[in-house]
């Protein structure tokens, strides 16, 4: 497919305000490019308007071929650059400058400079774009499917370009806080000195508590929903029921926790393990039942025809087949116990550097408050610029989703191990 020059240089001059757009929305620079935005503004609708009187002439007989019998495209195209030169046109008369903010103050809503105008050369971008696509493929379907596929990797690669500012910044922030001290000591002075010993100590008890509480119960009642059950009623009303919990805010159980858990056992490990297991059960219970769907009908019937039971066809057909999906809702559910908050907040954490208090020096008390890292990043937040734990901050951040990236890597190891090893 041949590209001419003059669609060749938009498809750069839009690229070019795409990815300058994104960037300045992201990091927000002090720098102000509004005359370049204005220039490439101006130039992508004179090419645009180029583009198009060029693809109307025919170029056998020479002359203007306007294909009045489909207005919509001349009508969207003209829109399209009047959009344009709206753009250009708030800028270059100073409607938009850069210190221009306007408030709504019935949602108390501030939007600037730095937002508005960004925002409005990104859609430019993305209109020149789709007009050049049209222009290419001639307004054929091809076009509208070429433009769709690529909204879709251009939204996947924005997605990777997000999640890699943020891992890159938490990286580059924390890394100086990292130290052996920072690892295996408690935090003193409000977490302005120490580290982060028994925070890291909190959250692995929790997170054992809360997979004790929910593995058993989520895999069993995923077993009873698609292995025994017979009354499509009964499976429905389970599944929504699932549903329901699996949407519930996680501050909801937190409450929940405070009403029923604290006023028997008190703020404790053990109330937190159940409300972080409770929360943990609907996640479980969808990702083994999927699983356990997965695994062909015609292994249960071999086994149940060589005269094994239905827990013994369970047992040693069903759940070493759909191990991997298990696992993997597992490992997830450690990764969200581990990085919750508000469910502990009032029913299992403390700030208080004091070390777990064990029982034969290696089960910990379960009627005892921990300390968490989630908890603890919350706290330093809430005294940057009264104490100084930034560094701090930037440190246990770092830690707490190196804790995350890992159980879900090692989710996807666990996975891939055992789909080795399965076959049918």
């Amino acid at each position: 497919m041949r590209i001419g020059l003059a669609p060749a240089l938009l498809i750069v001059v839009s690229a070019a305000m795409f990815i300058s757009s994104i960037l300045f929305l992201i990091f927000q620079p002090n720098f102000d490019i509004s005359q370049v935005w204005e220039a490439t503004l101006l130039v992508s609708a004179g090419l645009m308007i180029i583009i198009h009187i060029m693809s109307a002439i025919d170029a056998k007989k020479r002359h203007f071929n306007l294909k009045m019998k489909d207005p919509k495209r001349i009508v969207s195209l003209v829109a399209d650059i009047l959009f344009l030169l709206v753009v250009f046109a708030l800028s270059f008369t100073g409607v938009l400058y850069p210190g221009f903010v306007t408030t709504f103050d019935k949602v108390s809503a501030v939007f600037g400079y730095k937002l508005i105008f960004p925002i409005l050369v990104l859609i430019s971008s993305i209109i020149i774009i789709k007009d050049v696509i049209n222009s290419v493929f001639n307004y054929s379907q091809r076009a509208n499917e070429f433009f769709a596929f690529l909204l879709i990797r251009l939204s996947a690669i924005f997605t990777i370009l997000l999640l890699g500012i943020i891992i890159f910044t938490i990286l580059y922030r924390g890394i100086w806080a990292i130290n052996w001290e920072f690892l295996t000591k408690p935090h003193f002075r409000l977490g302005q000195e120490g580290g982060i010993r028994t925070c890291i100590e909190g959250t692995f008890w929790l997170v054992i508590g809360a997979m004790l509480v929910s593995a058993p119960l989520g895999i069993g009642a995923a077993i009873y929903i698609n292995e025994y059950s017979r009354q499509v009623q009964l499976n429905r009303w389970i599944s929504i029921a699932v549903g329901c919990l699996n949407g519930v805010p996680s501050v909801v159980y937190g409450l929940f926790g405070l009403a029923f858990l604290v006023s028997t056992v008190g703020v404790s490990l053990l109330a937190g393990s159940i409300i972080l297991g409770l929360m943990n059960l609907p996640t479980i219970i969808l990702t083994s039942q999927e699983a356990l769907k997965s695994v062909p009908n015609s292994l249960r019937e071999g086994s149940v025809a060589l005269g094994a039971s239905n827990w013994q066809t369970i047992k040693k057909v069903v759940m070493p087949s759909a191990l991997p999906g298990i696992l993997t809702g597992l490992i997830i559910g450690v990764a969200r116990a581990a990085g919750e908050t508000a469910p502990i907040m009032w029913t299992a954490v403390t700030f208080s550097a004091t070390p777990i208090q064990t029982i034969y020096g290696i089960v910990p008390d379960p009627f005892q408050p921990v300390n968490n890292l989630c908890y603890h990043l919350l706290n330093l937040i809430y005294f940057l610029g009264a104490w100084d734990v930034e560094k701090n901050a930037w440190g246990t951040a770092l830690v707490l989703l190196a804790l995350v990236l890992g159980i879900n890597m090692l989710a996807i190891f666990a996975r891939n191990h055992y789909r080795k090893k399965i076959s049918w």
